[in-house]
């Protein structure tokens, strides 16, 4: 398969251009990741200087050089002949040196092959003075402010964008700063990635007054541009009807006097003032509606969109890219050469997740025999929407091939401290890999990222045990079977004891007759219940055995993410009264049965182990050729009604990569007697108190 072309643009107007270290830094790590490079270095200036350096780079790789005519033409001039000039599928701007450290350059590349139009960089611990770090934040604070962009680094020089951006959205002058805002506002994907920042030239400290003057100008400008060109009348109404409001009651109260008490408005300076205020403001409301006017008889000609299957993501061919240069450029190629580099063995290589790239992880995750329901995209996004902790997934690849995947999330908590885990609020996570080599790099990596975001370990939810030896919890254990072809052989794998609790449940009340040992309850079990009757039951367990119950958004969260997959079943008397309910997670050929909750004293009625065996045999009738039980406790409650339906324990291998000096595997957790005492206050506490704090409070137990 052709490896694509990434087209690096080089805008050089000064003489601190550092092209050498741009062409030998970013070249060699796009190429360890699989991408051909191509470098179009765009002169905005003299180019003397540079041209024996350019000419002994050429022979090394693809380089070309524009030369602009007069120079000092400006940023967006430069970009638009680079692009002109280039003929990558993908197209990188960065700045004339090392911004951000050179590897980083692959995830903005990896972010448009994930789908997005136009990538931004957020440089991340930056190592520019204090004051300019300090003016750059309330920058783009305004713009968020203002303007309501999700950008938190507009000012800084990466960026990447596919080819048609540039042809749809036109920048100007120093607007091209604004490119992210205006791809977003006509429509285009557009991302932000953070980069780790390397470098930075130019000015320290204040700036002259023309500088801050000409940036507000240029967000009044872009704010402008963004909200109200289609809408002319707004802007200008909106200023004209605010002159009008001021200063017409003020005249008019002038007036009155002037007309009822004959009050003389020679010594009335207000009045006057009042007077050009209410006519400015209806001069401004004019501007607008001839605004209005002229939007509407050039509609037919505007393109404030974009169309997504005029879309083909190639090449733009050589002879109609003359078409996008501008004016002042002078296509005089200095150099023009093939790379001669022999592309080498790829190396495996470790970052974080981008986004756009939840599909491909999803794919990943399929595909892969170890991956789970929770590690899929989903959960994760589930899991920040609800309790905002931090992502910092980890893809491990060869090239641009995924040869491994770690979910990870960053949870701070005053009972456990700061921690990476993978998966919070999951029974099982870690690490996939296509290979052992795989696996330990993306858990060396972990442990890297563990020091340098100061947890005190990284937990490691594997189903599965995985190579090499770590720390190992023996708390949890697992239950799981293969489900039979027809489900009416479900019942029949039960032992005899659950299995007559099963019947008790399931048949109907006239089968009771009198003297017989049994009762018969008439139990349905149907797949319809509701977020809401789960949590009222999931609630009142927690309640009862001491711990805090997720808040229900939680619940919401995850049947509106996977849909069908999410299966709430619920156990009904004939009545119509929900005695118990079960949310279950189908994934690839398996039914994990996750959440549930019952009444208190139903035990007689056998519905805990009616319901379960209606999901067995509901997930047979679909086509599931496993069923998960979930995890327990080693030697609980919940674990010896699992051996009861007929299940065999099996230990999960939780493991821990200690990182922090003197970190210790966790003890919060309900094994532990010094937990006793909180558990049962927690019990006889208020289900509605109950519920409010452990919607809080479980945001910290992950």
């Amino acid at each position: 398969m052709t490896q694509p072309l990434v087209s690096v643009v080089v805008a050089i107007s000064g003489p601190e251009a550092q092209p050498r270290s741009v062409v030998e830094g970013i070249g060699a790590a796009l190429l360890r990741a699989g991408y051909r490079a191509e470098f179009v270095f765009v002169f905005d200036g003299p180019a003397g200087r540079f041209a024996e350096e350019l000419r002994e780079l050429a022979t090394r790789w693809t380089l070309h050089t524009v030369q602009l005519e007069g120079g000092g033409l400006g940023e967006s001039i430069a970009l638009s002949a680079g692009v002109a000039k280039a003929s990558g599928d993908h197209i990188v701007n960065v700045p004339p040196y090392l911004q951000v450290e050179p590897d980083e350059i692959t995830k903005v590349v990896a972010a448009l092959e994930a789908g997005a139009d136009c990538v931004a960089t957020w440089r991340r611990g930056r190592v520019d003075p204090w004051l300019n770090q300090l003016q750059s934040r309330l920058f783009n604070w305004v713009l968020r402010l203002i303007m309501n962009a999700p950008f938190h680094d507009l000012n800084s020089g990466t960026r990447g964008f596919r080819r048609h951006v540039l042809e749809e959205v036109a920048v100007y002058g120093e607007l091209y700063r604004f490119l992210p805002v205006m791809a977003r506002r006509q429509g285009f994907r557009v991302v932000e990635v953070e980069v780790r920042h390397r470098e930075e030239k130019g000015r320290a400290g204040f700036y002259g007054v023309g500088v801050y003057l000409r940036r507000l100008l240029d967000i009044l400008a872009i704010t402008f541009l963004t909200r109200f060109t289609q809408r002319p009348l707004r802007f200008f109404g909106y200023l004209g009807f605010g002159a009008i409001a001021i200063g017409a009651p003020i005249a008019a109260y002038h007036l009155y006097h002037r007309v009822v008490h004959e009050v003389s408005l020679s010594d009335k300076p207000a009045f006057v003032i009042a007077s050009i205020l209410a006519a400015f403001g209806v001069q401004l409301i004019g501007f607008g509606l001839i605004g209005e006017i002229i939007i509407f008889t050039q509609s037919p000609n505007l393109r404030d969109y974009k169309v997504e299957d005029a879309i083909t993501g190639g090449a733009e061919p050589a002879a109609e890219r003359p078409r996008g240069e501008p004016p002042a450029a002078t296509a005089a190629s200095v150099a023009t050469l093939p790379a001669t580099v022999a592309e080498p063995e790829l190396p495996l290589r470790v970052r974080e997740l981008l986004p756009g790239e939840d599909s491909r992880w999803d794919a990943y995750v399929s595909r892969h025999p170890l991956g789970t329901h929770f590690h899929r995209s989903g959960w994760a996004r589930v899991v920040g929407d609800t309790f905002h902790h931090t992502q910092h997934h980890l893809v491990a690849e060869q090239g641009r091939r995924w040869v491994g995947v770690l979910p990870l999330f960053l949870a701070k908590s005053p009972f456990l401290g700061r921690n990476l885990v993978s998966m919070p609020y999951a029974v099982y996570g870690g690490v996939l890999g296509d290979d052992a080599a795989a696996q330990a790099l993306l858990l060396d990596h972990a442990a890297q990222l563990g020091r340098e975001l100061e947890v005190g370990y990284v937990e490691l939810r594997h189903l599965e045990a995985r190579p090499g030896d770590r720390p190992r919890s023996p708390l949890y254990v697992t239950f799981r079977c293969d489900l039979p072809d027809d489900p009416a052989e479900v019942m029949a794998r039960i032992p005899k004891k659950a299995r007559a609790e099963v019947r008790c449940a399931r048949e109907p009340v006239a089968a009771a007759i009198p003297g017989k040992r049994r009762e018969s309850f008439g139990i349905r079990v149907t797949p319809d219940g509701s977020v809401e009757e789960l949590f009222q039951l999931f609630a009142q367990n927690k309640r009862r055995l001491g711990s805090p119950a997720l808040p229900q958004r939680w619940f919401q969260g995850l049947v509106d993410e996977f849909g069908r997959a999410a299966v709430v079943h619920r156990a009904v008397t004939p009545g119509g009264r929900t005695l118990a309910a079960v949310m279950s997670f189908c994934f690839k050929d398996t039914v994990y049965a996750y959440y549930s909750g019952s009444l208190d004293d139903v035990e007689r009625t056998g519905v805990n182990n009616w319901i379960y065996c209606a999901i067995m045999e509901w997930a047979v009738e679909q086509g599931y050729r496993r069923f998960d039980f979930g995890r327990s406790r080693a030697e609980s409650g919940p674990a010896a009604f699992k051996r009861n339906m007929g299940f065999v324990a099996e230990p999960l291998h939780y493991e821990y990569l200690l990182v922090a000096p003197g970190a210790r595997l966790p003890e919060f957790h309900p094994s532990n007697p010094r937990l006793d005492l909180p558990r049962r206050l927690w019990s006889k506490m208020p289900l509605f108190l109950a519920n409010r704090l452990g919607a809080r409070l479980s945001r910290y137990l992950p």
